[in-house]
């Protein structure tokens, strides 16, 4: 009845996996399931993120893309999966321990002639119970594996936490760029005011007679053609937005509301230093030095094919055979293998991996100095950003006051309408290069520390924490 029963299960079990695996996928179908249940899901954690009705600043920003972002987040789970995987190394030090359970039915039951006598030879069933243990001894395949994947999860670490400051730097240039973008909307909407009201008063010359038709007719193309620009200005808003809440791990499409925030102050090292600082702190060189050991003990994991392993094991065997002297005994011993001869494959991996070691050197000074240069590159453009806003806004405050001045003589009838204009448009124009000049100064400042290895999260984790 016992055996019966244990068929039975097994042709269940049988049937379940076989009909199982033959399951269709529909992928029309997962894939419109996946767009609701995705669209709905993003727009609920959107709505809880932005609940509080007020601009966000930029650590507001940061701060919401280091929890939200799909970069980081996959980086996190890169990081847990690298520390399992050190784990799961670690175990090759530990003993390994196995239970085994066998009930044996013999039909008939083993019998062995002896003349005309027949002798059985074991019970007709058996169980048996065997306790399993072995662990290596001496393989130093087992240390080098561990090795590596103790600089494995560093690595996974230092990724982490270089995807946490390149996100920052995303998040950074975004901002800038939409305040950018709007304080031009605002200075647009402010010509179009003042083009607006300049055009009513040429509209009123024109009618006593005192300026020309195409006068008026110019101060109107300028109404329009600043009404375009808002149109143009305004769709890169909308989509400087949806790439700066995509950064956000937020809809998209979502309302955003930014106020303006310029905390960035630009370091005071000379270049040789900062230079130096890169060398020493940027995310890329430690993950190359790991790479680097990495690669020295891939080096030793060869040399090691040519030692022997030692093991040892044992057993603990319980059996209900009444034939046997003895119902549980133990068996203990050592085992040892020494590869002699591969066909000289294991010469020639030695040989590959000490040119790979190689390889992990010149890379490391690659990965150096383009570190250099990198820095090189954006402490010069700092330095151009900088002068190019001091420029700006002598530039702008040099228009204001020739505006004031023009705008003074025009009323007093001095001046025509059309140098009116173009003193106006040169004011606009400047306050907007101003505006332009101090957030990209921001922006290079930014890219500075970024090249430094030096950007900063842990004020964003901390205010995360509060």
């Amino acid at each position: 009845m016992h055996e019966k029963k244990l068929t039975l299960l097994t042709v269940l079990l049988s049937a379940t996996f076989l009909f199982g695996g033959c399951d269709s996928f529909d992928g029309d179908q997962a894939r419109t399931k996946h767009a609701a249940v995705f669209e709905q899901s993003l727009a609920e954690k959107t709505a809880k993120v932005l609940m509080e009705d007020r601009p966000l600043r930029l650590e507001d920003c940061t701060r919401i893309a280091l929890q939200n972002n799909l970069a980081v987040k996959s980086s996190e789970v890169q990081t847990r999966i690298a520390k399992l995987e050190r784990k799961i190394s670690f175990g090759n030090f530990l003993p390994v321990l196995d239970l085994n359970y066998q009930h044996t039915s013999f039909d008939p039951q083993i019998k062995r002639k002896f003349g005309t006598m027949e002798v059985a030879l074991s019970d007709r069933k058996v169980q048996e119970i065997t306790w399993q243990a072995q662990m290596s001894i001496f393989n130093p395949l087992t240390w080098l594996l561990y090795s590596m994947h103790v600089r494995g999860e560093e690595i996974a670490n230092i990724a982490h936490e270089y995807t946490r400051q390149m996100t920052v730097l995303q998040v950074t240039i975004l901002y800038f760029h939409c305040l950018s973008l709007q304080e031009v909307k605002s200075a647009l909407e402010s010509q179009v005011a003042s083009a607006s009201a300049l055009e009513e008063e040429l509209r009123a010359f024109e009618e006593e007679g005192l300026i020309a038709e195409w006068q008026a007719e110019q101060a109107g193309v300028m109404v329009l053609a600043r009404k375009t620009d808002i149109q143009r200005v305004q769709r890169a808003i909308c989509q400087v937005k949806a790439d700066l809440l995509s950064a956000m791990g937020l809809a998209p499409l979502s309302d955003l509301s930014l106020e303006m925030d310029m905390p960035l102050q630009p370091p005071q090292e000379p270049l040789e230093s900062l230079i130096t600082e890169a060398l020493i702190s940027h995310p890329e060189v430690h993950i190359a030095d790991r790479k680097v050991a990495i690669e020295e003990r891939k080096v030793e994991l060869s040399v090691s094919v040519f030692l022997p392993t030692v093991m040892g094991f044992a057993s603990y065997v319980d059996s209900s055979d009444s034939f046997l002297k003895y119902s549980n005994y133990w068996m203990t011993g050592l085992a040892g293998t020494l590869r002699v001869f591969d066909g000289f494959a294991n010469i020639n991996a030695y040989k590959l991996v000490r040119e790979q070691r190689k390889d992990a050197y010149i890379r490391r000074e690659q990965t150096s100095l383009a570190l250099m240069i990198k820095v090189v590159k954006a402490y010069l453009n700092m330095t151009n950003a900088e002068a190019e806003m001091v420029l700006a806004e002598k530039f702008q405050g040099v228009a204001s006051k020739r505006f004031a001045e023009i705008e003074e003589k025009w009323r007093e009838g001095l001046v025509n309408s059309s140098e009116m204009l173009s003193v106006t448009a040169e004011r606009d124009s400047a306050q907007m290069q101003k505006m332009a000049a101090q957030f990209q100064h921001q922006i290079s400042i930014a890219t500075l520390i970024n090249a430094m290895g030096k950007t900063d999260t842990s004020v964003k984790e901390q205010n995360n924490e509060d």
